[in-house]
């Protein structure tokens, strides 16, 4: 493990230590709103820091190396999301409400991440330039059916309270965190050893622990309870943007030492 991994583990921990330090003494004062402050810092840190690592290791690799352009468009999705985390901090300090309305600006932000990631996601498959296998195909097209469908009968019970606008925002979040999800097994299923896995590996472990953020998220804004998921919920995104900066680390050391 290199040094830049080990401290975004140390970073990482401490922020998510101190957020679950926060939440409990939250949930003894229900009217409190302080604790948003910290979890839209948390957010804000995390995922920029994440993004500023992904753009370190972008510029390693030469112009013309796809690598560099998947990175790049993994930092630029990051960026979006720190972006949008730093917009919905102020929501609170404007008009002393816990949290945004649904759908809000923010939600613009955590789409275009998921479509960075995944113009990431197909760059990089074509910088390796190997094909997915026949069973990769099959996984893929399974989990995209399967987490389709499972999302979208989860949150049919919240359709019927929301306008048409939060139902498209809703059918947005649905679709493209399904394709997320097949596209990182499809990319998974070429990543079975060899060196390129040492960093992608966790980027990939980091884009699954996103996905189920965001499919909570949606199901509990849905029925109005953004609370319900408790603590788990607040640090899934800190933790899939820790394992994306390591993976963005572990790739730079990997580069500088084949250099």
């Amino acid at each position: 493990m290199s040094r830049d991994s080990f401290l975004v583990i140390v970073i990482w921990g401490i922020l998510c230590a101190i957020g679950i330090v926060v939440w409990n003494l939250a949930v003894d004062n229900p009217e409190t709103i302080s604790y948003m402050y910290y979890f839209n810092l948390i957010q804000i840190v995390t995922s920029g820091g994440a993004s500023l690592l992904c753009y370190r290791t972008m510029m390693v690799f030469k112009p013309e190396d796809k690598t560099r352009t998947a990175w790049g468009f993994l930092s630029a999705g990051l960026l979006f999301w720190s972006i949008g985390a730093i917009v919905e901090a102020i929501y609170p300090l404007l008009y002393q409400e816990v949290h945004t309305p649904f759908p809000w600006y923010t939600d613009i932000a955590s789409l275009m991440l998921v479509l960075f990631v995944l113009m990431s996601l197909i760059t990089f498959k074509k910088s390796v330039n190997v094909n997915i296998p026949r069973w990769g195909w099959i996984v893929s097209i399974v989990v995209l059916f399967v987490a389709f469908g499972l999302a979208f009968l989860i949150n049919m019970k919240g359709f019927r309270d929301l306008n048409l606008l939060a139902l498209t925002v809703t059918m947005a979040y649905i679709t493209l965190d399904s394709i997320l999800l097949a596209m990182t097994m499809a990319i998974a299923s070429i990543l079975v050893g060899g060196i390129i896995s040492h960093s992608w590996g966790f980027a990939l472990a980091g884009l699954f622990i996103f996905y189920l953020g965001d499919i909570i998220y949606i199901f509990l804004r849905n029925i109005d309870q953004p609370n319900a998921g408790g603590i788990v919920l607040y640090l899934t995104w800190p933790i899939s943007f820790g394992l994306i900066a390591i993976a963005a680390t572990t790739a730079y050391t990997i580069y500088k030492e084949f250099e």
